[in-house]
């Protein structure tokens, strides 16, 4: 099968903080943009045009809670108006890598402390929004 069309395994998966340090407690991560569009009616036809105009970004990143992750949160709660930066790398040795940075992530909201006897915690994340990417 053709490499190109082969699917991505998120095991590969890397997370990487602003001073390029790996955080390897990261088990999952996503980048989302959302479109606005605007409508424009056009002479002679019945469907409507549609144009972005805007968009928005989003971030997700789902963490297994350690002692840098806690870190991570403390300095994210001290300075909740300072926007830091990530980079996500998916890097599979079948289908291929691909890497992307993230420019000024803001936390919508975070968990400052959470645990629950007899059980590790597996769902910290890290969601908010974020003003530009780019694939590098």
């Amino acid at each position: 099968m053709n490499k190109d069309a082969q699917t991505y395994s998120g095991t590969h998966g890397h997370f990487y903080d602003q001073n390029g340090n790996e955080l390897t407690e990261c088990i999952g991560f996503e980048l989302t943009e959302e479109f606005d569009k605007a409508e424009s009616k056009r002479a002679g036809k019945l469907r409507k045009g549609h144009r972005v105009v805007s968009s928005s970004v989003s971030m997700t990143a789902t963490f297994e809670r350690t002692a840098n992750v806690q870190k991570l949160i403390q300095e994210l709660a001290n300075s909740p108006e300072k926007k830091v930066n990530f980079i996500g790398e998916l890097d599979d040795p079948v289908a291929g890598r691909y890497r992307v940075a993230v420019k000024g992530f803001s936390p919508d909201s975070l968990a400052l402390a959470k645990w629950e006897h007899g059980a590790i915690d597996e769902d910290t994340s890290l969601e908010g929004t974020v003003d530009d990417y780019e694939f590098i």
